[in-house]
């Protein structure tokens, strides 16, 4: 259950963008939002000393956050919700792990760019580097997807989530997280999941494959109505659909399926949940291989659930 749910910031907008669907999940879980940002130590570089911290800098810098986050605590978007502010002097992303660490986090909610923007914010930086070691699954909002642009939002409709798998149990620890995410983002509506495996279209084997891909994912879909996992809280009844998808690139095929080419704009997934490692374990699915490249070229938000 997200009921710890921890939220960095750096006092931009764009990483305010987390903060409606943070503040969500915790009103449906009667949870609590830690909001987290890290102060750089500013310093300068002497010719006989070499760099030195400025301590009084520093000290105003630490007081600065610490006003900014009461603000965003007072905030109509956290209204009525139990929160939690820390300011942490340190890299930022080393920061977020050990918050999320220190603290039982159920779930990291942060944007992919934030206040410096793509050099320290982006993917390949921050937002990857807490996705590679935190804890608990960490869900990466870009700024200009469906799930955080105000207009287009959906705080009482279903929101679908595409989990794509390889037939591996790694791969599957991702579907428990994003059954509770579908649940918690579409209450009172009843989210969506659909299941998605990649078949290269390069296969000498093609037509078994796909056979052997449509008998898994059927399987997974009536073991996960019939035997649900035993360390699950509680039941969500999110409707499951499946589809196989046919691509020579596992990366680019999941991508292909988020996007659903020719489907309607509110009928497209708003959320790809994946887990670190599939199939063969770290050599395949790692990150810096199919998941971190799906991180950054998909345009929907990530749910990743390290293995």
């Amino acid at each position: 259950m997200f009921k710890q749910i921890l939220v960095p910031l750096d006092g931009s907008a764009r990483a305010e963008q987390a903060l409606p669907i943070a503040a969500r999940l915790a009103r449906v879980t009667n949870g609590t939002v830690s909001l987290v940002q890290a102060v750089w130590p500013p310093s300068e570089f002497m010719t006989s000393v070499g760099e030195i911290v400025l301590p009084d800098i520093l000290d105003e810098n630490v007081q600065a956050a610490k006003a900014y986050l009461e603000d965003v605590a007072k905030t109509s978007s956290l209204e009525g919700i139990r929160t939690a502010r820390q300011v942490v002097i340190g890299h930022p992303a080393q920061v977020i792990i050990d918050a999320a660490n220190a603290d039982n986090i159920d779930l990291v909610v942060i944007c992919s760019h934030g206040y410096t923007g793509q050099m320290r914010w982006s993917m390949g930086s921050i937002a990857e580097k807490v996705a590679r070691h935190a804890p608990s699954p960490v869900l990466i909002l870009h700024e200009d997807s469906a799930l955080v642009t105000e207009s287009k939002v959906v705080p009482h409709g279903s929101v679908r989530i595409l989990v794509p798998l390889d037939g591996s149990e790694h791969a599957e620890v991702a579907l428990m997280s994003a059954e509770l995410l579908a649940w918690a983002l579409s209450t009172p509506a009843r989210g969506e999941l659909h299941l998605t495996r990649v078949v290269s279209s390069e296969s000498n084997r093609f037509h078994e494959e796909v056979e052997r891909t449509k008998q898994y994912l059927g399987s997974v879909v009536k073991r996960l109505k019939h035997h649900p996992p035993k360390d699950a809280d509680m039941l969500f009844d999110v409707p499951m659909t499946w589809s196989v998808t046919v691509d020579g690139d596992s990366a680019s095929g999941i991508i292909q399926a988020a996007e659903k080419s020719g489907r309607k704009e509110e009928e497209s997934y708003h959320v790809i949940a994946m887990a670190t490692h599939g199939l063969g374990g770290p050599q395949l699915w790692a990150m810096g291989n199919t998941t971190e490249r799906v991180l950054q070229a998909a345009r929907q938000p990530l749910l990743i659930i390290r293995r």
